[in-house]
Order: structure tokens, then C-alpha cells, then sequence
């Protein structure tokens, strides 16, 4: 036998009903409130073109791609994320699109990442990207409905950092780095590696290099943009800055501002953001439920027109990791009835489970000629609340699993809503 004969593929997961169920909880939950907002679905296809979905992505994301070689010889990829080709469908298709657009999706991306509690190679998504629009109310509107689908799942302890690309472009272009340098610093920042970064710093022979040092340590409050205001006298920075504190004045009068922190350090890891970034994170689970962000040039290198853009990305699977250590209390599917009959009463089975089911009752059908020990386990099993029995003649037997209680109920006018009130 084949040794990989009942395995999946590394990082890969095959969710049974149990898990499978939560997660489909929480994405409807986060569907519902994607249209609240007025956004519609986006498809995109699993595999894209190397050269297509690589534009604007960062060096440690190209390194984490699924590559193939189709009968063609094209080098195809499995898409790593949704922003890209999202991005390059609207470029392709502009003049069908009425702009600005609100796009949501959910679908599995693929990173050859090493795989950890909560980070494997098969990521299901849900995101949206708003297209078209630039201003700072766009910036808002993203990240309050971030905060609101994540709290509609139910989980309630997380937080969301702040940044912006252009804080950190502004100081680099004052303190006039090398492009080498750039990358070195941003690839430090974006894996959060403070012992790296400070002894790359100090290797740097350039002056005021002490903005490096302090970057990381820019987080907290809306205080922290006065602080990192008084640090940098470049407008690059300053207008990043002015651009966080109109974010933050729009998402604190839809009253979410609790939820939100300013990190000037944050880095994400593709290189097409151009403005906020932002990082949605639960300390129990100790990595991101959620991130996005401002991309304003990416469509522009598929098309060469601008259309500036923002979107964020949530995992799901995070998600009801998180909402595990909040002891979250799922939804329970449970099945009302499974019916049992004959094979000269199953026109009549039929057409009560049909009635029943358009009136919301969970239904399972069997077959059988005969009651047994086992069905009524087996029905306990599935988490069933009753067996109703069409063998008896001109009646039903009713099993109750929990108490095991019986009865009959003659089938005569008005019997159904005897027994499906509802």
C-alpha cells in the first residue's frame, strides 16, 4: 500500500462535519455582513499565470508560491492570496466595471509555509477589496468593516494595529538608504525581528539612524502619532500620519475605536501597499486573524491607469481557533427527525419529510422494514431529536432519543402540527 494512500498533502486538512460546521458559522456570519455593506462576490480562478499574480508581491511570498508547469509549458501558480488577482481581473476588465466597486470573496489560497498550529498551506479566506476609491473615508470604511465581521463571529478579545507605508517611506528617503538597505530593513520590520534590526542599524554609516531604532517602539495609543510626529520632519511621514488620525476620527464615530492600536513599525509582506496597513490579532492565539491595507499602484501594472484600492483578507480558520480559546459556543446543527418506513408507506414518508422541510425541520429518511436497537443508537449518534416510525398502521410511533419516551399519533386531520408545531 502506498505510504500516503490516507494522508493529505503537508499543511493540507480534511475538516469533518464537526469542525466543518463551525467554520460555515462563522463564514455566513462574516458573508452577512460583507452585504450589509453593499459588497458583491468576486470569482477568481486557483490557478493563475507566474508572471500575472508575482506583481507587486514581496520576495518572502514569492518564495512560499506553488509553481506548475502545464502541457503548454506556461508556469502556472496557486494563488497565495486574492488581492493580485483581483486586481488583475478588474484591470483586464475595466470598462465593464462600474467604479468605485465593493468586491468581496471567499476561497482557499495555498503558501508553502512551514506548517504551525493555525498556519497551514491551505488558507480559506473571506476579504473584500473596495476599488476606486482614495480618500481616508475608504481607509475606514475598510477597517470598521473588518472589525464588525470579526465581531459578528462572536469573538470579542482582539485588537487591530495601525500603520503606514508611508511613515517608514518618508523616513527612508530622509535618511536616504540604499535599496539594498531598504529591503533588509522592511524584511526585519515584517518578521518583527527587533535584535536583527538593531544590529543591522548599527552596521548602517549613516547619520540619524536613531529614527531605525525607534520604529518598532512607536505603538500604543493615538498619543503615539503625536510622538512619532515630533520625530520626522519630512511631509511623506507627516501626511502618512494626518491620513491615521482622520482614519482614526471616522472609525471612532462609527464607535470602534476601542478596538484599535497605531503601530508605526508594522510592515506587511507584499510590496504593493502605498498607504494604511492594518493587522487584526488576538493575543491567546498569538498570531493575525486578519490583515490588509492600501494598494494604490497595483492595478495600475496590469492596465497603466490608476485606480487606487483597499482590501483585507480573514482566516477562518484563525478565526475559530480564536473564538475555541474564548470558549465561543457554537450553533448546533441538529437533525429533528428521522423517519422510518416501509418500502408501501414511503410515498407517505416522502411527502411528510417534503412538508416538513419547507417549513425548517431537519429530516434523515431510512428505509427499513423493521425497528431496532441499533437505529435508535445510531440516531443518538447523529445527534437526532426523535425516530418517527410510519409502520404502524394508520398511526406513527414516535421515539423520543433523550428520555426514550414512546407513543403513537394516529395520522388523522391536523396530526402534523401535532407533531411539528412550528
Amino acid at each position: 500500500m502506498p505510504s500516503n494512500i490516507l494522508k493529505s498533502p503537508r499543511g493540507m486538512r480534511s475538516y469533518l462535519p464537526e469542525t466543518a460546521v463551525e467554520l460555515e458559522e462563522i463564514e455566513g456570519n462574516i458573508r452577512q455582513t460583507f452585504r450589509l455593506w453593499g459588497y458583491q462576490p468576486f470569482i477568481t480562478p486557483t490557478l493563475e499565470y507566474y508572471e500575472a499574480l508575482t506583481v507587486g508581491m514581496g520576495s518572502r511570498l514569492k518564495k512560499e508560491l506553488y509553481k506548475f508547469i502545464d502541457y503548454e509549458g506556461n508556469i502556472l501558480t496557486l494563488r497565495p492570496e486574492l488581492t493580485a488577482p483581483i486586481a488583475r481581473t478588474i484591470a483586464a476588465r475595466v470598462g465593464e466595471m462600474t467604479l468605485p466597486g465593493r468586491f468581496s470573496y471567499s476561497a482557499s489560497v495555498f503558501r508553502y509555509d512551514e506548517p504551525q498550529t493555525g498556519k497551514n498551506r491551505e488558507i480559506y479566506q473571506m476579504g473584500v477589496e473596495l476599488i476606486g476609491e482614495g480618500e481616508s473615508k475608504a481607509d475606514a470604511e475598510a477597517l470598521i468593516l473588518a472589525i464588525e465581521a470579526i465581531l459578528k463571529t462572536g469573538l470579542r478579545d482582539f485588537k487591530f494595529d495601525i500603520g503606514h507605508t508611508g511613515y517608514l517611506d518618508g523616513i527612508i528617503e530622509e535618511l536616504k538608504l540604499d535599496r539594498e538597505e531598504i529591503d533588509q530593513i522592511k524584511t526585519y520590520l515584517n518578521g518583527k525581528n527587533i535584535v536583527g534590526l538593531n544590529n543591522y542599524i548599527e552596521k548602517l554609516g549613516i547619520a540619524n539612524k536613531d529614527l531605525l531604532y525607534k520604529l518598532p517602539g512607536l505603538r500604543g495609543g493615538k498619543e503615539i502619532l503625536n510622538k512619532a510626529g515630533d520625530m520626522v520632519s519630512n511631509n511623506r511621514s507627516r501626511e502618512a500620519l494626518q491620513n491615521l488620525r482622520d482614519i482614526y476620527a471616522y472609525v471612532a464615530d462609527y464607535g470602534l475605536a476601542d478596538y484599535l492600536t497605531f503601530d508605526l513599525g508594522l510592515i506587511r509582506g507584499f510590496d504593493y501597499y502605498t498607504g494604511v496597513v492594518f493587522e487584526g490579532f488576538t493575543e491567546k492565539l498569538g498570531y493575525t486573524i486578519c490583515g490588509g491595507g492600501r494598494y494604490d499602484n497595483l492595478i495600475r501594472q496590469y492596465c497603466q491607469r490608476d485606480i487606487p484600492a483597499i482590501g483585507f483578507a480573514i482566516g477562518l480558520e484563525r478565526v475559530r481557533l480564536a473564538l475555541k480559546k474564548q470558549s465561543y459556543h457554537f450553533q448546533e446543527d441538529k437533525i429533528d427527525d428521522l423517519f422510518l418506513f416501509p418500502a408501501d408507506k414511503r410515498k407517505l414518508a416522502l411527502a411528510t419529510a417534503r412538508t416538513m422541510r419547507e417549513k425548517g425541520y431537519i429530516i434523515i429518511l431510512e428505509e427499513r422494514d423493521k425497528f431496532s436497537t441499533e437505529l435508535i443508537e445510531y440516531a443518538g449518534e447523529m445527534g437526532t431529536g426523535r425516530i418517527v416510525s410510519f409502520h404502524p398502521a394508520d398511526s406513527v410511533e414516535v421515539v423520543k432519543i433523550k428520555d426514550k419516551e414512546r407513543f403513537k399519533q394516529e395520522i388523522s386531520e391536523g396530526w402534523e402540527g401535532i407533531l411539528w408545531p412550528k
